[in-house]
């Protein structure tokens, strides 16, 4: 059992001390060779002809002997380039060597220490496991799962009741949070640590962003965005839901209300398809019939009927994996993606696709729609594509993409849904909100601390960023989260 001097209570003074201790848990290390020696096991999955008929995760979590083994194929490398590629600076080398040694109670709670909402992070990974494709074994062996050990360190700290540390002092001041997303509850979670009274305000129904109202319980259990959602209000966060920006409330009113703003949202338009017959009855955006599967339905949204019919998914990303999978859940005939690029370079992370090929899922690779047909009544019966050769990276670093002149070919389809993305999230031009400095795409201007030309008004994500990786926008909130502090700190030093 180790613990740290009476008063440091902050993961990172924790962290040192542990590193401190790391040269004594090396000598006695006892697999420093196990890599060779055991497998990767990933998490047990469930059999897919039993997760098709609900919405229950697809993986089940490691037992303590499993979790033991896995963590001890890590060679504790001195200059761990794990931990250089995690955009969140979790402490990979130490948590592995606690798990390793079946220290799953301290390894939890350095985890709850240095890791802002580690319950979320574990599950929906920000940073795309970055960490597992850096481990120094890629190539020689199967990398280390670190996303799997982690999340199954959260789970132990939760069922072995373990808190979180401290948190300061309240200071006196009131800040307010829009946006209840991932990038809004990371900063309101790092603000109300910091001591300060923090009202979160959004214009949905609950509070998550497309966690709770968006992904499908196969991907994450909105269970966990609850208890967070709970923990937050124990820590005397408020949330104000329902609210829209400049129809509800005013940024004029908030700056008079709270000290400081935070503009963390991240409501965009999906991308829509732009072809010939694309206003066809039966064409609808992937991410709405997602949501109408879960809790984020809209109230009025058209609601696509896939019970019996073929449907045709469009595009290689995420939503299009969750599309197939939550059609196949649904009942569907057929559930067949049509993506311009092949399997290699598709964006979809590679254990969705591997899931959705395993519910019985179909692809249509290098193969890009032209047209939608329909009948005499207006309706969906097919998907024209061509075919597509993949050139040089772009701008993006993926493969343009060309259109071949060969033969155009019909896809059959009753339900076509499109997952081509979603637009820049934008700040609303209305009243108050039009003072806010923006770019000529509609990005909102920050300085380095991450404050708007108004003071007391900071931003982060994708709202500053355009389209972002997670990791990118967890950070925003954090290092916002920050800023904010300093800000407030030199007022009050300068009263």
């Amino acid at each position: 059992m180790w613990q740290t001097r009476a008063g440091e209570g902050t993961g990172r003074q924790l962290l040192r001390v542990l590193r401190t201790m790391n040269a004594r848990l090396r000598p006695d290390w006892h697999a420093k060779y196990a890599w060779r020696e055991v497998d990767r096991v990933d998490p047990p999955k469930r059999p897919a002809k039993n997760r098709v008929s609900d919405f229950r995760e697809t993986s089940q979590p490691y037992d303590e002997a499993t979790a033991r083994e896995q963590a001890s194929r890590c060679i504790q490398c001195p200059n761990p380039s794990c931990v250089a590629a995690c955009p969140l600076e979790t402490p990979i080398v130490e948590l592995l060597a606690l798990a390793a040694d079946g220290q799953f109670k301290e390894a939890a709670q350095l985890l709850f220490a240095t890791t802002t909402l580690p319950e979320i992070a574990s599950h929906v990974c920000p940073g795309g496991r970055r960490c597992e494709a850096a481990c120094v074994l890629e190539g020689r062996a199967e990398p280390v799962p670190i996303r799997s050990i982690t999340r199954f360190l959260v789970d132990y700290g939760w069922k072995h009741g373990l808190s979180e540390p401290p948190v300061a002092p309240l200071t006196g001041r009131r800040v307010a949070v829009i946006g209840s997303g991932i990038c809004g509850l990371v900063a309101a979670d790092a603000l109300s640590r910091r001591g300060y009274a923090v009202t979160v305000l959004d214009s949905r129904q609950k509070p998550g962003g497309r966690m709770m109202n968006g992904l499908p319980g196969f991907r994450v259990d909105t269970k966990l965005v609850g208890r967070r959602v709970e923990l937050l209000e124990r820590r005397g966060v408020r949330f104000r839901m329902n609210v829209v920006c400049g129809r509800d409330v005013h940024l004029r009113d908030l700056r008079r209300e709270f000290d400081a703003v935070f503009l963390g949202f991240n409501r965009s338009d999906a991308v829509p398809l732009e072809v010939p017959g694309a206003a066809l009855r039966g064409v609808f955006p992937a991410d709405a019939f997602v949501r109408q599967s879960g809790s984020g339905a809209t109230p009025g949204e058209p609601t696509p009927e896939v019970r019996g019919r073929r449907v045709v998914v469009l595009g290689g990303g995420d939503t299009a994996m969750d599309a197939l999978r939550t059609a196949i859940r649904r009942g569907a005939r057929e559930a067949l993606c049509v993506y311009r690029r092949d399997a290699a370079t598709m964006a979809a992370d590679r254990e969705e696709y591997a899931n959705a090929l395993e519910e019985g899922a179909q692809f249509v690779f290098l193969s890009q729609p032209v047209a939608v047909i329909g009948n005499s009544a207006g309706e969906v019966t097919a998907v024209r594509c061509r075919n597509t050769e993949l050139g040089d990276p772009d701008v993006s670093e993926q493969p343009e993409v060309k259109l071949r002149a060969d033969i155009e070919f019909d896809v059959p389809a009753d339900v076509v849904l499109v997952a081509y993305g979603f637009g820049p999230a934008r700040l609303p031009r209305v009243g108050d909100f039009a003072e806010v400095v923006v770019d000529e795409r509609g990005r909102i201007v920050v300085d380095a601390g991450q404050m708007t030309n108004l003071p007391g008004v900071f931003a982060g994500g994708s709202i500053v960023r355009g389209p972002a990786p997670l990791s990118e926008v967890v950070c925003d909130a954090r290092e916002a989260a920050a800023a904010m502090d300093r800000y407030l700190a030199a007022r009050r030093s300068n009263r």
